[in-house]
C-alpha cells in the first residue's frame, strides 16, 4: 500500500508540474537565468527538466516499470529540486520566480516543501522496492 500510495503521488505532482511549465514554458525558460541558464543552455535545461518530469510521471502510472526505477529517477528529481530550491533560500533569492508548477511564485519554504515532497515520494517508493 506505501508503494503504491508513493508511486502514484508522484506522478500526480510530476504530471501537475509538467502541465503547469508546458502551459507557460517561455516563462519557466526564462527563470531558469537566476542559475546561471540564459539562451540555448536554457531552452535545453528547460527542454530537458521537463522531459524527464514527464518519463518519470508516465513511468509512475505506467504497468510496466519497475518501482525501484521509479523509485530511483524520483528520488534524483526530488533532490534536484530541493537542491534548487535550497540555493534559492540559502542565497536569499526569495523575489525569484519558481515557476515549478508554471505560476510565478517566490522562493519560499511552501516551494521547498513541493520539491521535498518529491524527494520524499521518491525515496519512499525505491525504499518500498528495496
Amino acid at each position: 500500500m506505501i508503494a503504491f500510495v508513493a508511486r502514484y503521488g508522484l506522478g500526480i505532482v510530476l504530471a501537475l508540474a509538467v502541465l503547469g511549465k508546458a502551459r507557460n514554458f517561455g516563462a519557466f525558460r526564462s527563470s531558469l537565468a537566476t542559475f546561471g541558464l540564459q539562451g540555448r543552455v536554457a531552452q535545453a535545461g528547460a527542454f530537458t527538466v521537463v522531459t524527464v518530469e514527464a518519463l518519470v510521471a508516465l513511468a509512475a502510472f505506467s504497468l510496466v516499470a519497475d518501482d525501484l526505477v521509479v523509485g530511483v529517477t524520483g528520488t534524483g528529481l526530488g533532490l534536484s529540486f530541493t537542491a534548487a530550491q535550497t540555493y534559492l533560500l540559502v542565497m536569499g533569492e526569495q523575489a525569484a520566480p519558481c515557476l515549478c508548477f508554471g505560476s510565478a511564485e517566490r522562493a519560499s519554504a511552501r516551494t521547498f516543501g513541493r520539491a521535498a515532497l518529491v524527494l520524499l515520494l521518491g525515496l519512499t517508493l525505491w525504499g518500498a522496492a528495496v
